[in-house]
């Protein structure tokens, strides 16, 4: 008894195990700063990292008619948010806890590991994107242009070191660009994000906000900048780190908050009649001249404040009406586009090499409604293939999922 009574006062005595206990009297297991250990993986991520892989693939086919079905038609982001900040999320999860783990020695390589994975995976899609575009360029000269790649030929050598510089890419290859820079970031956000979220995240809006004001961007070469402003995009990255890192009761605050729901509800209705007005030009009519003004242009490149509330709208009533133990997720129906997501750096780059091919096939005069189906669906059939021969390669179990 006395031994029992001696450990309590020591628990109470260490100001660590003390917020524990009172914690756990108070019926709160966890705060903002020590997350609850994953007891099984979310495949949240993965579902909706292969959904916007299945649409960027479909995006990247020119006048492909399945285009007007995508997200992009329905609001102002689509799916290139959506990789966004799941990979920012994927990252704060599994390096947060590696961090609190292990420390920033260890976590520094792994994130540095990654980031080099992500990075020779950009060099490697573009020498293979080369090669495949001047097998095809045989009989299509130009798709060395539609590729942004003629600028290689005429001069190699310096483009080359552009891409080696992360100033250069060809066409379709900006998202894995965008990754490559933020994950080399991640390495000074992440420890920032763990130990001062706040000025984490109030240093990250001020970026944002001051790139903006200033027109601050990256320069792209030969001319202009990085179709993906990094300096912008950078704030979703980093809400993504946070949502993932610092999990918590704060998490379910937000996700049940009624008002939160109904506003995200009222915003994604309004940004789906103007963007219907994009492709119905009766109800564009209708919306007044003040607010066109106000609204327009909506910048992709700069992460438009109103892309970026779109898909925080988007994410909270996904995030809320899809628990991460619902039984859908474990559907069989499902498991080709979790697969995808969970393999995404390989299945993007192979996406981008099947894009120009199914872009070739149609040029060749088969471009038809049956011939963009065919050609879309055989693409999509050869993602969900590759990423399902890399799960039986990979044979080990993860709880956690992979940051990109």
């Amino acid at each position: 008894m006395a031994t029992i009574a001696g450990r309590r006062r020591e628990a109470l005595a260490d100001p660590a195990r003390r917020s524990q206990h009172e914690r756990q009297r108070a019926g709160v297991k966890w705060n903002a700063t020590i997350p609850p250990a994953l007891v099984e993986r979310d495949l949240r991520i993965d579902l909706f990292r292969g959904l916007s892989l299945w649409w960027i693939f479909i995006n990247h086919i020119p006048e492909n008619y399945l285009n007007r079905f995508t997200p992009k038609n329905f609001g102002f982001s689509d799916a290139a948010e959506i990789l966004v900040f799941l990979s920012g999320l994927a990252s704060g999860i599994v390096y947060g806890d590696l961090l609190r783990r292990s420390g920033f020695g260890v976590t520094g390589l792994h994130m540095l590991r990654r980031s080099l994975e992500i990075y020779i995976a950009q060099i490697m899609t573009v020498v293979l994107l080369l090669a495949e575009v001047s097998t095809i360029a045989a009989w299509q000269p130009d798709m060395f242009d539609h590729a942004n790649l003629a600028i290689l030929l005429q001069r190699p050598s310096e483009t080359l070191l552009q891409v080696v510089l992360l100033r250069y890419s060809p066409v379709n290859l900006d998202p894995l660009l965008l990754m490559v820079i933020l994950h080399f970031a991640l390495i000074l956000i992440l420890p920032l994000v763990i130990g001062a979220w706040k000025l984490a995240l109030t240093g990250s809006i001020a970026l944002y906000a001051l790139a903006h004001l200033f027109d601050w961007y990256i320069p792209a070469f030969p001319r202009g900048q990085l179709y993906f402003n990094p300096l912008n995009w950078q704030l979703l990255f980093v809400i993504g780190i946070l949502w993932g890192a610092n999990r918590g009761d704060w998490q379910l605050a937000i996700l049940n908050s009624r008002p939160l729901a109904v506003l995200a509800a009222s915003y994604l209705l309004f940004s789906f009649v103007i963007a219907l007005g994009w492709r119905i030009h009766v109800i564009e009519d209708y919306v007044p001249g003040w607010l066109s003004r106000l609204i327009y242009p909506i910048d992709k490149t700069n992460l438009d404040i109103l892309r970026l509330l779109h898909f925080a709208a988007l994410a909270l009533l996904c995030w809320r009406l899809l628990p991460s133990n619902a039984s859908i997720l474990k559907a069989g129906v499902l498991r080709p586009l979790i697969q995808c997501g969970e393999y995404s750096l390989a299945i993007y780059c192979i996406s981008v090499l099947l894009s120009f091919a199914a872009h070739a096939v149609l040029n060749m005069g088969w471009n038809g409604l049956a011939s963009q189906t065919l050609v879309t669906f055989a693409g999509l059939a050869l993602m969900s293939a590759m990423a399902a021969l890399l799960a039986i390669i990979d044979r080990g179990a993860r709880l956690n999922p992979r940051p990109f």
